[in-house]
């Protein structure tokens, strides 16, 4: 279950799962809210899509309110309730054997969903439960879920481990997988004089990108304060912002695009909104950055440009250091802080040695931590024990 059917990084994660589960053992159904790239994606892979879950409101929900008006806040018990009654009647319906849920929203309709169905739930949890980023409410909400309705918490990260257990998640309950990716796939060749010259940047010009969407806990408005600075040491310097705004919020990207100009990017900075070729434009850079402002807690991206042998630049909050190595395979620097962003750009940028240095350090990192054969293997572990125990308990309960 994902309540997004755009495609940010939680979805790719998802895909990757998705490809490279064993078919012998697993038959996976998605269920969506509606037609998007997601279910494209999806239904490209042969997976049966069920489409209108949850009710159209729930993706109203945001991290910090339950909605844009007050009947929304007062009609979300019911669209809560309608939402997971009819998810519960599609797993009894399917025969599914369990639910699967990969983003926010759907973590906590699909747990109440899967308990209304009896079948055993695990989270694949992409975020940091705190109160830097959601509400009371929903923090209770995801405390509740995790505990009564879930089988199983399978964190992206320590960090959001971590936020679980202090939240009050039994650690029983919790387990820590990281995002893998395909090493092998991420480092085939690319030409990167044509895929520059596709968004519009000259061969030799010395080019950073932030790679994600366009949302403003992600920084992008920091990448462009940093951009300004860095165009001012190494004027031949180009950057590219790789992403949409998605989920209501488009009208950001305006904001953005008006930033640039205000600091004379209008030029230097390319705006290349969603693209499908994201891995190849990451192996036509110089160097990566991730710009968030606030706990992220597993920046895949950063582990798609090591493992294209990029050197990165990251924000030092939420699992980024379980990523980078600093100073070995990447540079760490605060969040919300444009001028250390800027100075570890530009130091990239102004010693070619070392960052093709950087760049293979965490090629290495990423094919000891991150390999997608490894990770998949311990997630069908974890799938699997989790539907033994469910079946377990059902003959007891019987």
């Amino acid at each position: 279950m994902n309540h997004a059917v755009e495609m940010g990084g939680a979805e790719k994660v998802l895909l990757r799962l998705l490809d490279n589960l064993d078919p012998e053992t697993f038959d996976p159904s998605m269920a969506c809210p509606g037609e998007g790239p997601l279910v494209d994606e999806a239904r490209s892979r042969g997976i049966e899509v069920y489409t209108g879950h949850p009710s159209a409101r729930l993706l109203n929900v945001k991290r910090r309110s339950l909605g844009g008006s007050r009947l929304a806040v007062l009609a979300y018990p019911f669209d809560l309730a309608v939402s997971a009654l009819r998810l519960a009647a599609l797993v009894r319906r399917g025969r599914f054997d369990l639910v699967y849920t990969n983003s926010a929203k759907a973590d906590i309709y699909g747990s109440l969903a899967g308990w209304l169905a009896r079948k055993p739930v695990v989270w694949r949890l992409h975020d940091i439960v705190t109160e830097e980023a959601f509400n009371r409410f929903n923090m209770w909400l995801f405390k509740t879920s995790a505990t009564r309705f879930t089988s199983r918490v399978l964190c992206v990260s320590r960090a959001s481990e971590q936020a679980m257990a202090e939240l009050g998640v039994p650690r029983s309950k919790l387990a820590t997988i990281y995002n893998g990716i395909d090493l092998e796939s991420e480092a085939g060749a690319v030409d990167r004089d044509a895929v520059r010259a596709g968004i519009g940047v000259d061969a030799s010009a010395p080019l950073v990108g932030m790679v994600g969407r366009l949302v403003d806990w992600k920084g992008p408005d920091c990448f462009i304060e940093a951009a300004a600075l860095t165009a001012g040491r190494v004027p031949d310097a180009r950057f590219v912002l790789v992403g949409d705004a998605v989920f209501g919020e488009k009208e950001y990207v305006d904001d953005l695009k008006r930033l640039a100009a205000e600091r004379h990017l209008a030029d230097r900075l390319v705006f290349t909104g969603f693209r499908r070729d994201v891995s190849d434009i990451m192996a036509a850079l110089d160097v990566l950055v991730h710009a968030s402002v606030l706990p992220d807690p597993l920046p895949t991206v950063l582990i798609e440009a090591m493992a294209r042998s990029r050197p990165v630049v990251g924000t030092d909050a939420g699992g980024v250091r379980e990523i980078i190595d600093d100073g070995v395979s990447g540079l760490v620097v605060p969040p919300r802080d444009p001028r250390a962003m800027a100075e570890a750009m530009t130091w990239l940028l102004s010693d070619a040695d070392r960052a093709r240095a950087m760049g293979r350090a965490g090629r290495e990192r990423a094919r000891r931590l991150f390999d997608i054969e490894v990770t998949t293997r311990a997630m069908e572990k974890e799938m699997l024990g989790a539907i033994d125990r469910g079946r377990v308990a059902d003959g007891e309960s019987a």
